[in-house]
């Protein structure tokens, strides 16, 4: 029995044990461009690479072109024949060292991008609730300027996509002062408020919002939440803190 929709509690306490390896590959990735000799990047990214628009997708469409791009399909049409798809993904999470063979319509300089962007999206999920593509929705759609600093916040490749861009060219039009001191503390990346959140929490509460797990009793969080995967520590006012938590993320429409 999957006391969680398509997940046993053992399957979400490892799709949750993933993140420290997830956050790892992110700073590995950030590192490793940084150090990287100029000659070496500039044969890399030729022009063309910039991903930005990327977030104009879904956060369902931008997950497919990166597992057509990481050739991960045969994977997931693999899982789908098995009696338990969802144990046989996360077996298979990560693919062998020697396999880095990548679908042959995407240049390298794509294969950067496409990983890059995933990446940060991910955190924006474990910082805001929201991928980027979530946060590009609510400023395309409800004109949202918290959720567009916090995109940029994320990922400053962000403002080359059609959705922001249009809002800081009307910024710059009507000379805005407010809107740039916002972007410009933005630019600056995620606070130290943001970093401090319980990031693997959060995430733990978008799982079961997309599993739809919308009514949970205070015990059935505690229990999940603190003692299953630890993601909260076990404290008297745990049950009323996490009740507030679980109420704000139910509030949130869209990943």
């Amino acid at each position: 029995m999957k006391e969680y929709g398509k997940l046993t509690a053992d399957q979400f306490r490892q799709l949750i044990g993933t993140l420290p390896e997830i956050n790892r590959q992110r700073g590995e990735l950030s590192d490793l461009v940084a150090k990287m000799p100029k000659e070496k990047l500039d044969a890399l990214l030729v022009g063309g690479y910039s991903w930005g628009e990327i977030y104009e997708y879904s956060f369902i469409e931008h997950i497919a072109i990166a597992v057509v791009a990481l050739n991960y399909a045969d994977t997931l049409s693999a899982a789908l024949k098995t009696d338990d798809p969802q144990q046989y993904v996360l077996d298979h999470m990560h693919p062998a060292e020697d396999d880095d063979s990548t679908h042959p319509a995407f240049e390298k300089q794509d294969l950067v991008g496409i990983v890059f962007s995933v990446q940060r999206t991910m955190l924006s999920v474990m910082l805001f609730q929201r991928s980027l593509s979530g946060l590009v929705q609510e400023v395309r759609e409800d004109d949202n300027m918290d959720s567009l600093f916090n995109a940029i916040r994320v990922d400053r490749s962000v403002m080359s996509c059609s959705t922001i861009a249009d809002k800081i060219a009307r910024a710059e039009l009507r000379q805005d002062k407010r809107f740039f001191l916002r972007l410009r503390n933005a630019l600056k990346g995620p606070t130290q408020k943001h970093w401090a959140a319980y990031c693997d929490l959060r995430y733990s509460l978008v799982v079961l919002r997309e599993l739809g797990f919308d009514r949970m009793s205070d015990a059935q969080l505690e229990q999940l939440l603190v003692h299953t995967l630890k993601v909260y520590p076990n404290t008297p006012s745990a049950r009323k803190n996490l009740r507030a938590q679980y109420h704000q993320s139910r509030k949130i429409k869209t990943i």
